[in-house]
């Protein structure tokens, strides 16, 4: 199955290196559907963490459609480029004003 931009994937980060996310945690695919389609083989992703933080690069994400168990935060600073192969199940969707706002703050943080 191809990954799609704005699914919740269950995502093998591994080991990490410093303050990286590790481990299999759920992640938002904010790649463009021809990049995911592509020969590449990469998805480009936002893990997702349960803890609030009340930062503003963390996009709430409530459980429902996306198929988390409870509200969770896309971490847009930890955007990260990872394998298709480490993409382990589809959980869900993120709605589209979630999703929008994930955009705005990535436009944000990379200057775009």
């Amino acid at each position: 199955m191809t990954p799609r931009r704005g699914e919740v994937w269950l995502v093998d980060f591994g080991e990490p290196v410093g303050r990286e996310q590790a481990g299999i945690r759920p992640a938002v695919v904010v790649s463009t559907d021809a990049l995911n389609e592509g020969p590449a083989g990469v998805v480009l992703v936002l893990p997702v963490t349960s803890a609030r933080r009340d930062l503003p690069s963390h996009i709430e994400i409530e459980p429902g459609e996306s198929g988390l168990d409870h509200p969770s935060y896309a971490k847009c600073e930890d955007a990260k480029s990872v394998s298709e192969r480490r993409l382990i199940d589809r959980l869900g969707v993120v709605e589209p004003e979630p999703l929008f706002e994930i955009g705005r703050v990535l436009r944000y943080l990379l200057e775009l």
